[in-house]
């Protein structure tokens, strides 16, 4: 079965984070700039069109199960009672969730991406992080975060064109991934349902954030680990879309666009884009947060007290990655 925490490691967890003021995330500055958004690779991801944004500031890494437990803690937010995540070899089955008055944790660390709380929760952790710190945090739009994920680069992905070189920079469906779910779940071939990355990353489900290259902008795992909602509304095309980069909202929105790819998936093309109905709550999304730019305001701040034991925390599943034997590529 998918690793799920015991309570006893839950109230750990919450004994840890101390008191209930936010956990500030580490800023990454993105310059104004313009760039062609979409692509002719899918009917959603067109018209291929150019956007010009200006500066604003993104999340380093993607918000984890820590800064969201703060959140919870000081608010009293009730977690959503079921969760779409792999149950059985039924593959993915709506199951309670462990922690329905608590923060939701689909992993034994603190420091993997907060999932299972849907776009309802992503809007309201950031809306509680503006409040508390008097700082303009919020999700990031869509075209912000393809320009920001593609950070300058117009292949396939951000690295490149090659596969093969794919887990030195994203938590992907690769060969760990495929064990991994060999393993847990009466031997399901995860190659039938959704493709393996020829390369192996030594993490078979989601991952401590930040433990693959970063991008050319110095954001890290926009490719994978967890898929990343945003402020958008779904829409078929880009067709009436906003070019000042700003989020595309309706008046009545009943699905929001994700972004990026998980562990669960092979790798995307940077253009790529999907939508979850408002109410879904699955184990694949989670998000990362931005912020208006502009001033003083984009200087990035020093490492708080968090930073430094997440850096401690990756280095330390670093080393238990070193000491792996790698998967070999399937004969077949």
């Amino acid at each position: 079965m998918f690793k799920q925490p015991t309570l006893a490691v839950f109230l750990l967890l919450l004994a840890n984070g101390a008191a209930a003021a936010p956990i500030e995330p580490q800023m990454v500055t993105i310059k104004a700039g313009d760039f062609l958004m979409g692509s002719a690779r899918a009917a959603n991801s067109q018209p291929v069109r150019s956007v010009t944004l200006k500066a604003f500031r993104i999340g380093k890494y993607e918000v984890t199960a820590a800064e969201f437990q703060r959140f919870v803690e000081a608010t009293r937010y009730k977690a959503p009672r079921m969760c779409l995540q792999m149950a059985s070899k039924r593959w993915f089955t709506s199951v309670p969730n462990e922690f329905v008055d608590g923060a939701t944790l689909q992993s034994l660390s603190k420091f993997e991406p907060a999932t299972c709380i849907g776009w309802n929760g992503a809007q309201a952790y950031v809306a509680w992080l503006a409040r508390e710190t008097g700082k303009p945090y919020r999700l990031p739009s869509e075209a912000e975060w393809e320009y920001a994920s593609r950070a300058g680069s117009a292949k396939r992905y951000f690295f490149g064109n090659e596969e093969t070189a794919a887990c030195r920079y994203a938590n992907l469906a690769d060969r760990s991934a495929e064990a991994a779910i060999r393993r847990d779940f009466d031997g399901l071939e995860s190659r039938e349902h959704v493709g393996v990355m020829p390369c192996d990353d030594k993490s078979g489900y989601a991952s401590i954030v930040g433990m693959y290259e970063a991008n050319a902008f110095g954001l890290h795992d926009t490719l994978g680990n967890i898929a990343e909602y945003v402020q958008d509304c779904e829409h078929d095309t880009y067709a009436g879309a906003p070019a000042d980069g700003s989020a595309w909202v309706d008046a009545a929105c009943t699905a929001r666009v994700v972004r990026g790819g998980s562990w669960h998936w092979r790798g995307y093309h940077a253009s790529h884009r999907s939508a979850m109905p408002a109410d879904f709550i699955g184990a694949l999304e989670g998000f990362r947060v931005a912020q208006d730019g502009g001033g003083p305001a984009l200087a990035d701040a020093a490492p708080g007290p968090f930073d430094l034991e997440l850096a401690e925390a990756q280095k330390i599943e670093r080393a238990r990655r070193a000491a792996l034997a790698e998967i070999p590529r399937p004969k077949n």
